[in-house]
């Protein structure tokens, strides 16, 4: 397994979104063989279920379409281990009454992930910054071994932070309040320099943007002021509340470039992946990762545009089998170009299949396909 360490952090050394489209392709493709043997190797479970599909050898996959591909929902049901190491489970933020997916991850992959996201986001943040937290300061009860995706999702992004503020705190009754020290420090910094206002959609939109209890008294904040947001846009959905909505009315309240609101796509079983969006643009798709959008009736490809499932590749899973995913979101690429031959690929996401359970991705995929 330390040689395949070494492969994906030596990748993970390239620039993000720059690197000739054939380069990337010969790398990434011989990391993913050397990923299948790991884990059909080290994870019975996975093993049992690529056998009985008869998925080509490691060794024959020549395009990314060949790469075998895991339900997300699988997840939720069978335990998919890679390793003998003591390691940490994380769970993913499902709806109330359905069961979460729960992965595995080691103190390898965990370093991979912060690579990979700090990469992503120094790349698109640029230099560390000073961070608006728009959430309570975690206490010591966040450092347990079972510990819920959002916040261990909130940590890896504070890494690109120099200095961390946080807009709340809670009340006797666990309830977010405003911590009004913080917004006069907030209001003292954010003409005069770029910092970063961070934390998951919904608590952006009903406690920083619509709460009349903060008080914002700069005319315009620094032109390069971002707004990173992240997870809960469900809840934003049952509302009626769209991305440019959330854009517009974070444009009046903080006087951000509305190009510089960034929402943040990734999901639990694939943490450190990350795909983000600038204003009302498509998730960008790092060298990284790739994605494949799949016929919900026939699992082939789809042309670009053309809505279906999303599957992720990503390099960085060595403790579970995480290497290949077919979420329960719906989408379709919305911009593909090619300079100077590197591709760069946007995707927007359409729809999400929710109630599936196991199913996750509908009636389409037979039974013999989940592990």
């Amino acid at each position: 397994m330390k040689i395949l360490k070494n492969k994906i952090e030596n990748y993970l050394d390239v620039d993000p979104f720059i690197l000739d489209r054939n380069i990337k392709k010969k790398k990434f493709l011989d990391i993913i063989k050397h990923q299948l043997k790991h884990h059909l190797k080290n994870c019975t479970n996975y093993r049992t279920w690529y056998i009985k599909n008869n998925f080509l050898h490691p060794n024959n996959i020549k395009r990314y379409d060949e790469i075998p591909f895991v339900p997300s929902a699988v997840f939720k049901k069978v335990e998919l281990k890679s390793i003998k190491n003591k390691t940490k489970i994380i769970t993913s933020s499902g709806s109330s009454g359905q069961n979460k997916s729960s992965i595995a991850i080691d103190d390898t992959t965990s370093s991979l992930q912060k690579k990979c996201l700090g990469k992503i986001l120094k790349s698109t943040l640029g230099d560390r910054r000073i961070f608006f937290i728009a959430d309570a300061e975690p206490n010591e009860g966040f450092g347990q071994m079972l510990i819920s995706a959002r916040y261990a999702g909130m940590s890896g992004y504070l890494l690109a932070s120099k200095e961390r503020n946080y807009l709340f705190k809670l009340n006797d009754k666990n309830e977010l309040v405003v911590n009004q020290d913080i917004v006069k420090k907030l209001n003292s910094v954010i003409e005069k320099e770029p910092v970063v206002i961070i934390g998951y959609t919904y608590i952006i939109f009903d406690h920083l943007i619509r709460n009349k209890d903060i008080k914002l008294e700069n005319s315009l904040c620094n032109k390069y002021t971002k707004l990173v947001h992240f997870g809960g846009w469900k809840k934003l959905h049952n509302n009626k509340v769209t991305k440019k909505e959330f854009n517009n009315e974070a444009n009046i309240k903080l006087k951000i470039d509305k190009n510089n609101i960034m929402d943040v796509y990734g999901f639990s079983e694939q943490l450190g992946s990350i795909y983000v969006s600038e204003g009302l643009g498509g998730c960008k798709v790092s060298n990284f990762s790739h994605i494949l959008i799949r016929d919900p009736k026939t699992l082939k490809v789809l042309e670009d545009g053309k809505v279906g499932f999303m599957q992720f590749l990503s390099v960085l899973p060595l403790s579970y089998p995480g290497i290949s995913i077919l979420n329960d979101d719906m989408g379709y690429v919305s911009k593909r170009t090619f300079d100077k031959n590197i591709e760069q690929i946007e995707f927007k996401v359409h729809s999400r299949l929710d109630r599936l359970e196991l199913r996750g991705c509908g009636d389409t995929l037979p039974d013999h396909y989940y592990i």
